[in-house]
């Protein structure tokens, strides 16, 4: 787990530096509130498992590779590590390291996937946050990732700002929490289910922010750098919650039988 967990910081260190940095660091430090689940959930697993605390020789290449100062690096670091140990390893072990495992591919995703597709992917976001606010009595018009608001506030849609970017964290971090839940485990058609109203949910969050900054500069403000980002930040999580109650045992309860006769 220490291995895991040193990736981890190895990964969102730089971030956390630039965000102190900044003129108004912000509560989190630039983390997600997802980040910041998922790795709670994923260590909460390996601690609650009889995973053996012995070092070998995949910790120390593994640790030697955290010591390049390169977050890219740290995250395929923990990748690799933690899906060598996922095939080795049973129940609260494997659940542990199938998500930091997960956690690394959503990382890689966002620091070179999305920005490897985003030329392809922003104009999509700019597109839905145009027609949302048109049919809200703004006149729009979209040149690439910019939309121009008459009356309202002109946004540019930057990788941060697109819904496909964080979208995987959203769904690992439902995930995370249905599968480490105490109790009876989600089903399949449970967690498929819960991944569904994830992505649905976290698409619909970012639409109703991008719309929110193209009602007015006033409300950009609020939105983008005052305390609205606190509250994004806050609806994300409470999302997550939300939906996994999908994964509840009483989900899938008998009906309540109370007061009926034998």
């Amino acid at each position: 787990m220490l291995v895991c967990l040193v990736a981890c910081l190895g990964g969102l260190l730089g971030r956390v530096i630039d965000d102190l940095r900044a003129p108004t660091p912000t509560l989190l430090l630039g983390l997600s509130p997802l980040e910041l689940l998922v790795m709670f959930f994923a260590a909460r697993a390996l601690l609650q498992s009889c995973e053996p605390r012995e070092v070998g020789a995949p910790h120390i290449i593994s640790g030697l590779a955290l010591l390049a100062p390169s977050g890219g690096l740290s995250w395929i670091a923990l990748g690799t590590f933690a899906s060598w140990r996922f095939m080795f390893t049973q129940g609260n072990a494997r659940i542990g390291f199938a998500l930091f495992a997960a956690l690394a591919l959503s990382q890689v995703w966002m620091s070179i996937g999305f920005k490897i597709l985003g030329g392809y992917l922003l104009p999509l976001d700019a597109q839905l946050a145009a027609q949302t606010l048109s049919l809200l009595g703004f006149p729009t018009q979209v040149v690439g990732n910019v939309v121009q608001v008459s009356g309202g506030n002109n946004i540019v849609v930057l990788i941060t700002c697109a819904s496909l970017y964080r979208m995987p964290l959203a769904l690992l971090a439902a995930v995370a929490l249905a599968v480490t839940a105490p109790g009876a485990r989600a089903t399949l058609r449970q967690l498929s289910l819960i991944g569904a109203l994830a992505m649905l949910g976290y698409a619909a969050l970012n639409l109703l922010r991008l719309v929110l900054m193209g009602w007015s500069a006033p409300v950009y403000a609020f939105m983008h750098d005052g305390h609205g980002a606190s509250l994004y930040d806050a609806a994300q999580t409470m999302l997550v919650f939300l939906v996994s109650r999908v994964a509840s045992p009483a989900a899938d309860a008998e009906p309540n039988t109370v007061g009926k006769s034998a």
